[in-house]
């Protein structure tokens, strides 16, 4: 009976989903029947949530929504586009790779897919359409591309990661940088043989002048500074997680003043979307909390973990565990997937002695993906809507852009020195 129950209480989150209910209300509603069936306190709501919001990790998570709200709203992203385009315009499929290599700068500043997909994915498109590139083409490279932002540091998805597993976040967020590296060149590769072989609408840019390469860097090296300083500050030791995300916020803004791109208006926009995102992010966390704890104590997590270990076979085991996620990924968005998967991740990482870095960095690899994959897909919407151009239009462009994604995800997985290489090498 007690069995039976375990499933009662996942096929009503799963009904709740269906339903339409907000994630975090489905997570609440389907404790709370737990609670009531098993006669427990319901003092457990508040003592997890106030243990959810009482933990350090999380004050990273506003000042990276800061970051990617001012850069969206001050306008700093022409700057880092101008270089990359620069530097690889004149290439086979130029301006695709200059949206990627922006894009993995972009993400060294905000940790948001989509700010980059709505803010920067504004100006690579519009480039992009300009030198007559197929639209379609120019929005699913602009939507696959922002899913670097939850990867490379910093990243919001990787410090609730770090509070879900009680795992280092400065080391979380260096394990993330080569994969975040790795899924760039991937989607390069792509590009390339788009181009090349496909025949994909790219024409040729002129290279560019040493000189206008020159001034394209100086223009840009404000915005760049911000990823170096972040990522120097967190590799030496400077800096915890969250005082990056505090230096993150105090450099944004003074560049804003020194360009005199910031306004009280915009400042007011600002502090509206990160307390808008930021509140989002935490009641997931704490109604989170809630659940992890649920289905956890009511032997949820242990059927699931055990059905999935009865195979023998350790990467058939993480092939199936990323089927699931990507399966999940599409219809629901990566942090309550996240959460909501933590205890099976973290009893499968146990069962094969897998690092709890190398699991969070592929969870968030994985769940990444399915921003561009639908029915959901948010970021290939943002970039489409951004755009003004149909759905469908860009979904057959961006659907082959999955597989080298999935490259990427598939080394991360079965590749542990890619996660782990320079958190060992920080000691």
């Amino acid at each position: 009976m007690s069995e039976l129950l375990v499933w009662v209480y996942f096929v009503l989150f799963i009904a709740l989903i269906l339903l339409e209910v907000p994630i975090g209300t489905a997570m609440v509603l389907s404790s709370l029947l737990y609670i009531v069936q098993n006669a427990q306190s319901f003092v457990m709501f508040a003592q997890k949530t106030a243990t959810s919001f009482s933990s350090y990790s999380l004050l990273a998570v506003p000042a990276f929504v800061f970051v990617g709200c001012a850069m969206n709203e001050i306008g700093f992203s022409d700057r880092i586009f101008g270089f990359a385009e620069k530097g690889l315009g004149h290439i086979p499929g130029g301006l695709g790779h200059a949206n990627v290599l922006a894009s993995m700068i972009f993400a060294g500043m905000s940790g948001s897919a989509m700010a980059d997909a709505g803010g920067l994915g504004a100006i690579e498109i519009k480039a992009m359409n300009d030198a007559g590139y197929d639209t379609g083409f120019s929005v699913a490279i602009t939507a696959a591309s922002s899913g670097i932002g939850p990867i490379i540091p910093p990243s919001i998805n990787l410090v609730v990661w770090g509070f879900l597993a009680s795992v280092s976040t400065v080391e979380l967020f260096m394990a993330g940088l080569l994969p975040g590296i790795l899924m760039g060149l991937c989607l390069m590769a792509y590009i390339y043989i788009a181009v090349t072989r496909f025949h994909v609408a790219a024409p040729l840019t002129p290279r560019a002048s040493f000189k206008e390469f020159l001034h394209a860097l100086w223009r840009g090296l404000p915005a760049l500074g911000a990823p170096a300083i972040l990522l120097g500050g967190i590799s030496s030791g400077i800096f915890t997680s969250t005082e990056t995300g505090a230096v993150a916020c105090v450099y944004i803004i003074i560049l804003g003043l020194c360009y005199k791109r910031l306004t009280w208006k915009k400042m007011l926009n600002i502090l509206k979307g990160t307390m808008s995102t930021t509140a989002m992010t935490m009641w997931l966390c704490a109604t989170g909390s809630v659940f992890n704890w649920m289905i956890i104590n009511s032997g949820l997590t242990t059927t699931l973990s055990n059905m999935m270990l009865s195979i023998p076979s350790k990467v058939a085991v993480l092939l199936l565990l990323n089927l699931l996620l990507l399966f999940m990924g599409c219809f629901m968005g990566s942090l309550p997937v996240l959460i909501m998967m933590a205890p099976v991740l973290l009893n499968v990482a146990d069962a094969f002695s897998m690092s709890y870095i190398t699991m969070g960095v592929m969870a968030v690899l994985n769940l990444t993906i399915g921003l561009i994959t639908p029915p959901m897909a948010p970021a290939l919407f943002v970039a489409a809507k951004t755009a003004n151009v149909p759905f469908e239009q860009a979904l057959k462009h961006v659907l082959p852009m999955i597989v080298p994604l999935v490259v990427a995800l598939l080394m991360v997985t079965f590749i542990p020195p890619v996660t782990l290489l320079l958190p060992s090498l920080m000691g």
